[in-house]
């Protein structure tokens, strides 16, 4: 019997996404922001005139778009 083995989700890495649309980040606070798109987008909006939102879109977390993040960090 052929079974189909269940697929692992792999965690979505947004940090690449950002590095990909904005190259200068930088690279040392990769490992603290790497898995969470709002401290990604606060780390950008820091540094670019996009909102916090727009930034959401761009990494490709919609469904996390209207929550921003308490401490912008």
């Amino acid at each position: 019997m052929d079974s189909l083995a269940p697929l692992r989700q792999v965690p979505t890495d947004y940090y690449a996404r950002a590095l990909a649309l904005w190259p200068r980040l930088d690279h040392p606070r990769s490992a603290r922001v790497r898995q969470d798109p709002r401290r990604v987008a606060a780390m950008i909006s820091r540094r670019t005139n996009l909102s916090f939102e727009g930034i959401m879109v761009l990494l490709g977390a919609t469904e996390t778009a209207s929550v921003k993040p308490a401490d912008g960090n």
